[in-house]
């Protein structure tokens, strides 16, 4: 009886010894899918050891290593590993997403774990969160999915933006300027729906044509965006710095959570961010010159007019070396003094013409101080008529009809008359002499007629 039990007992630890391979051969031929029946039939995992960075951010690149192990009692050939990236993964240039592996043997070999890396990069596009990354193992070349696997990978999105630079630093009083304000992303993460808008105290800048606010969809990782603006000021602006508040908003990840209109849930919340900025008021001016009247000696007037909107001050016009024109006495340069925007002053300069009875451009150098304290010059130009000059005050031109020809005439006229009074009075006195002369001999003769 003990013997027919023994029996029975071992005969049946015999078959069981028999019937696990076979079983986990089987399994070895199921192509099911699923990570928990592959994993447990088959005796294989695929496991994240670790992911360099972690967490990733947007745009950086991704490593990561698997360990693959086979806990099976058989061994599995031609084993091949592939990573299919989906969004946010993308494939990196040079980088293989299938590796083969070789052989893994049964769970008693040493032989029985690989560990493989791949690469692979982020989009710039991505919110923070959790997102899976597929992984397949085929056996036997590639004729047989064995297991999949979806590995979570640590995605950290830090959203940050400033303003960085404002292209317009000064402003004329009653000018339209094109204002520009250019938004930098500087952190990990896109930034979505922002909104943009700006204020100047009491009014003193507003838009024109526009409101102050404008939208701005998308700024990538590390892009920038410009939104620009039609501005003004009043004309009467008091010249001085003026301070610009600037609001920044945009969509953030963070705890709170929305359900969309079509069920899914977002983690976004608004984010603002705000600063400020000045801007001058003030600065040049404008000029304009104009031909007055020429004096009878070759002087040429002229008025200078502040015609800007702002004021001048140690204002001084000048006529810099030209073809056409050539200063006679030397002084190329006249100080004007202060001038106030409408006001305005005459210069003169005593002017040479290279061509007579032409109309001939001439050019003049205005400088001034504008009222943020820089030297300015604007270059003026006229068209002048080249008119006689006096030949006295310039004896070297040629003669012409007119007045300093008529001066010429009667100095001639005068030196003429003088002359011949000389010459009267010189032949009168030779008469006065001569009758005398006669005279004297008469009386002589009448006293000795025999002489």
């Amino acid at each position: 009886m003990d013997l027919k039990l023994t029996g029975f007992i071992c005969l049946l630890l015999l078959l069981s010894s028999f019937v696990q391979p076979v079983l986990a051969e089987d399994t070895l031929e199921d192509e099911s899918t699923s990570d928990k029946s592959l994993g447990l039939d088959k005796g294989l995992t695929i496991d994240l050891l670790n992911q360099n960075p972690d967490p990733v951010k947007p745009g950086d690149i991704l490593e990561v290593r698997l360990s693959i192990q086979n806990t099976g009692y058989k061994d599995l050939e031609n084993c091949v590993l592939e990573i299919r990236p989906e969004y946010p993964f993308r494939t990196l240039a040079g980088e293989k997403p299938v590796q083969n592996i070789g052989t893994l043997g049964k769970r008693s070999e040493d032989d029985r774990i690989r560990v493989v890396k791949f690469k692979l990069g982020i989009e710039n596009s991505v919110n923070a969160g959790k997102y899976p990354l597929k992984v397949y193992l085929y056996t036997n070349g590639n004729n047989k999915l064995s297991l999949t696997k979806e590995l979570n990978i640590d995605i950290d999105s830090e959203s940050n933006a400033e303003i960085e630079y404002i292209s317009v630093e000064k402003m004329v009083p009653g000018e339209k300027t094109n204002l520009v304000f250019g938004i930098k992303n500087v952190g990990n993460s896109p930034l979505k729906n922002a909104m943009f808008s700006w204020e100047c105290a009491n009014d003193v800048i507003l838009p024109v044509g526009s409101s102050n606010v404008k939208h701005i969809n998308l700024i990538d990782l590390g892009n920038t965006a410009n939104v620009s603006f039609e501005v003004l000021t009043n004309v009467n602006t008091k010249p001085g710095l003026y301070k610009l508040d600037m609001v920044l908003t945009y969509d953030d990840i963070e705890e709170l959570k929305t359900i969309t209109e079509a069920g899914t849930v977002e983690n976004q919340k608004r984010k603002e961010i705000k600063s400020k900025a000045g801007i001058y008021i003030g600065g040049t001016t404008e000029f304009d010159i104009a031909f007055m009247e020429k004096s009878p000696t070759g002087a040429y007037t002229f008025s200078i007019s502040n015609i800007g909107n702002n004021g001048a001050n140690s204002v001084k016009v000048s006529v810099p070396l030209q073809a056409n024109w050539t200063i006679t006495d030397g002084g190329n340069s006249v100080i004007l003094g202060n001038l106030q925007k409408g006001d305005y002053t005459i210069a003169d300069f005593n002017l040479k013409p290279a061509e007579i009875g032409k109309d001939l451009p001439i050019k003049f150098e205005i400088s001034y101080t504008s009222n943020d304290g820089i030297r300015q010059i604007e270059q003026k130009e006229l068209s002048l008529y080249s008119s006689p000059f006096t030949p006295s005050a310039e004896p070297g031109m040629p003669e012409e009809s007119g007045s300093g020809s008529l001066k010429y005439k009667a100095g001639f006229a005068m030196l003429a008359c003088v002359a011949c009074a000389v010459v009267y009075k010189k032949r009168q006195q030779k008469i006065k002499v001569k009758s005398a002369q006669e005279k004297e001999l008469n009386e002589v003769n009448s006293e000795d007629p025999d002489r």
